[in-house]
């Protein structure tokens, strides 16, 4: 399995409120960027959505560590199964840090045209999350 990993991103709210907001899959639909994402269906523990480019994409809640990390399944129409680590850890200014990690087993036909849209995509994915006030649960430009 290879894994791919984003840049940390310091947040200025307690790991207890990140762990919170992310461990409910209806959330996660604000986290996304809408351009890309299409049809998208949440319960607390699950959540399915088209992406552009890629088709249906589904998750599950594995296992949940209280704040500390989750560990979500995934598996896409394409047929490529997946998991998405999420690792946050008190900071020393009262804030957090967050890393994502993304094991995936992907042939090396694959790996070599995906590695880098993966990599761009959890770097994304982490600057969207830093942008999001977790205490209202909306991006803070809409502050």
């Amino acid at each position: 399995m290879q894994q791919y990993e984003s840049r940390s991103a310091q947040l200025a709210y307690p790991v207890k409120t990140v762990y919170d907001f992310l461990s409910d899959f209806t959330h996660f639909e604000d986290l996304l960027p809408e351009e890309e994402v299409d049809n998208w269906m949440a319960h607390d523990d699950s959540c399915s959505f088209e992406v552009t480019g890629i088709g249906r994409v589904g998750l599950t809640m594995e296992e949940k560590k209280p704040h500390e990390f989750l560990k979500i399944s995934g598996d896409s129409s394409a047929g490529i199964k997946f998991y998405l680590f999420i690792h946050i850890v008190e900071n020393t200014q009262g804030g957090s840090v967050l890393k994502l990690v993304l094991q995936a087993d992907l042939n090396v036909f694959i790996r070599a045209v995906a590695e880098k849209p993966l990599k761009q995509f959890l770097d994304m994915l982490v600057g969207h999350i830093e942008t999001f006030d977790f205490e209202k649960g909306i991006p803070k430009s809409f502050k």
